[in-house]
């Protein structure tokens, strides 16, 4: 029987809390609290609940106390995956709000994603989609304008990449690539997410083409938070 060690006590405690007894942003019990209770040290409760803040399940509040993090949100990663639809299937909000819009000139790995030619005129566009208006994740997309003309002029009322692909565009879009990599939080992430404390940050890189032509439609680099995401691969999803 492998030691249990004293830490490992109050991180055991506050879990069976946690799943058991304390709902979303419940206050756990005061460090002074557990170290009266376990006859331990405050070093050794501490080291508890910051094993429990390091896998996401508490978040600190200065003078205040350690709270139950939200539930991780799980998101399904499929050849058919959308924002909207999979928020919605949890019983939660989804909301998109655009951050900049603008034609650029692609450059060699840009054209290369999108199979385009260099220098050729693809229209870059950065957004944070929310949930519950919540921060969730904030996403750059790459678009091929030679299979979505116009779009510079209608991108500030789209609300729905997949509905804009499939109503105005007529194209059978589908996610034919992901990768998936973990970064940490930059200027940029920490001011969109705001949160002041570095964390794991999921990046997602796809690439959506029409299924009728082949040719693609986007190229997409989105970043999760990695204190709110469960990021699931599902092979098996059938449109």
């Amino acid at each position: 029987m492998s030691k249990i060690f004293d830490y490992e006590l109050i991180y055991n405690y506050i879990l069976d809390l946690i799943e058991n007894e304390l709902k979303e942003h419940d206050r756990i019990p005061s460090e002074h609290t557990l170290c009266k209770d376990f006859c331990l040290s405050r070093m050794t409760v501490r080291q508890g609940i910051n094993k429990l803040k390091s896998e996401g399940y508490l978040y600190s509040k200065k003078g205040s106390g350690n709270f139950v993090n939200p539930k991780k949100i799980i998101y399904n990663i499929s050849p058919f995956t959308t924002f909207s639809n999979e928020i919605i299937k949890l019983n939660k909000t989804p909301s998109i709000k655009l951050l900049e819009a603008k034609i650029i000139k692609a450059d060699e790995t840009i054209a290369k994603k999108l199979s385009i030619k260099q220098a050729q005129k693809v229209l870059y566009v950065k957004n944070m989609r929310f949930v519950d208006d919540i921060p969730f994740l904030f996403a750059k997309y790459y678009l091929n304008l030679s299979i979505l003309p116009n779009l510079e002029n209608i991108i500030q009322e789209v609300k729905s990449f997949s509905k804009l692909y499939t109503q105005t565009y007529e194209l059978e879009p589908i996610r034919d690539y992901s990768e998936i990599d973990i970064t940490s939080t930059n200027y940029e992430s920490k001011s969109l997410f705001k949160v002041q404390n570095d964390l794991p940050i999921i990046k997602i890189s796809t690439k959506t083409t029409d299924k009728k032509t082949n040719e693609t439609i986007d190229y997409c680099y989105s970043h999760f938070r990695s204190d709110m995401a469960k990021i699931v691969v599902n092979y098996k999803e059938k449109q």
